[in-house]
């Protein structure tokens, strides 16, 4: 299986607030009534950025793109992830709510697990660190010292302050995946990875940077694999809203997906025309 995940934001004129609600209810109501999307996706989990985090919190400066959100998306594999984009349904039923600005960070990532502690499964404060590499290295010696750096950090950081830490290693991707979609201008294969590790508190993120010897251990760890250009931090609270891949979390199925639900009959009615003369000469 594979990650699709992207860092969106919102329209400079549009309250954060705003945003966050096209983007927890009504985008998630689309999504869930769209067939292929619901046939592609098998967890979708949303993260919202948390206010009030400056960089003095963290190890790595907020993006100077203001990013206020990002998605995970899982396949199964990389076909996969056009296959929404290909089908009709898609773009008539998500495309046309569009309510975000255009700038996008996307990137498909393979991931392991490094460390969870028992019996955690999700959500929460997440701190998110979009990596990019140092040119030297090849993606395999950035993901072999990268993985040495997960050691050390656990074995830095007093025990109990990290709930779970996942690596999510780059994995190529064809921009054109993305044509005609609202992800197309998303900067694929900018980062060599993402790197998420789950927290009960801000202020447990930030002693990461406020304790000395941990963010001086820390830095020269990061600096042996990860450039510093352009790399950045995001401090969000995590929202799974559905999953069909973890035992004993796995999620209703969709209703759309049933032949004979109410969704599914709603569905086969179509999404354009509406019944208004001249519509198709628009």
């Amino acid at each position: 299986m594979l990650k699709f995940m992207l860092a969106a934001r919102r329209r400079p004129e549009t309250p954060q607030q705003r945003y966050f609600y096209e983007w927890g209810i009504i985008h998630v109501s689309l999504m869930l009534l769209t067939p292929s999307v619901m046939d592609s996706f098998r967890r979708y989990v949303q993260h919202y950025s948390i206010s009030g985090v400056d960089n003095d919190m963290l190890i790595y400066p907020l993006s100077e793109m203001a990013w206020d959100n990002m998605a995970d998306h899982l396949v199964d594999n990389y076909e996969a992830i056009g296959l929404p984009f290909m089908d009709q349904d898609y773009p008539n039923r998500m495309q046309p709510h569009k309510f975000g600005d255009d700038a996008f960070a996307v990137e498909l990532l393979n991931w392991e697990t490094l460390y969870e502690e028992e019996g955690f499964y999700g959500g929460g404060v997440k701190l998110i660190h979009w990596l990019r590499k140092r040119p030297e290295l090849s993606h395999e010696e950035f993901n072999a010292k990268w993985r040495e750096h997960g050691k050390k950090m656990l074995e830095t950081v007093p025990k109990g302050l990290i709930r779970k830490l996942v690596i999510d290693t780059h994995v190529p991707m064809d921009p054109a995946v993305f044509k005609g979609t609202l992800f197309e201008f998303g900067n694929v294969g900018h980062y060599a990875g993402v790197e998420e590790i789950w927290f009960r508190s801000v202020d447990d993120v930030a002693r990461l940077r406020r304790d000395p010897a941990i963010y001086d251990a820390l830095r020269a760890s990061y600096a042996t694999f990860v450039d510093d250009d352009d790399t950045f931090s995001m401090v969000t609270t995590e929202r799974i809203v559905y999953d069909y891949v973890t035992p004993g979390h796995i999620s209703p199925r969709a209703a759309v997906l049933d032949p004979n639900s109410l969704e599914a009959a709603v569905d086969r009615q179509g999404y354009s025309g509406w019944n208004i003369p001249g519509w198709d000469e628009r």
